[in-house]
């Protein structure tokens, strides 16, 4: 198992829009759909100015990647650029160490 980290900042004042698109849009659901994928969380910072964390755990580093090229992704990546301060990058990939 892997697990993709991946910030995002949100403008100033649309954190409550990021929330909304995620839950609405469906975006773990839609990551569950390509494959590989196992649970998901977005973390809303308690501090101003922190960006929210996506946090998502995948069976494989090919299961992550197969949702980056899933074009679902391009298209919930457009809905959610809008109310961030920059574009969304593919997430870091770590492994649990033991």
């Amino acid at each position: 198992m892997v697990i993709s980290v991946l910030p995002i900042a949100a403008k100033p004042g649309g954190e409550d829009a990021v929330v909304r698109a995620f839950v609405e849009h469906g975006v773990f659901e839609h990551a569950r759909r390509s494959g590989g994928f196992v649970a998901g969380r977005l973390l809303r910072p308690l501090a101003a100015g922190e960006p929210f964390l996506v946090i998502a755990e995948w069976e494989s580093p090919e299961s992550y990647q197969g949702w980056l090229d899933n074009p679902v992704r391009d298209q919930l990546s457009a809905v959610l650029e809008p109310l961030l301060v920059e574009h969304v990058a593919p997430g870091g990939l770590y492994e649990e160490a033991h």
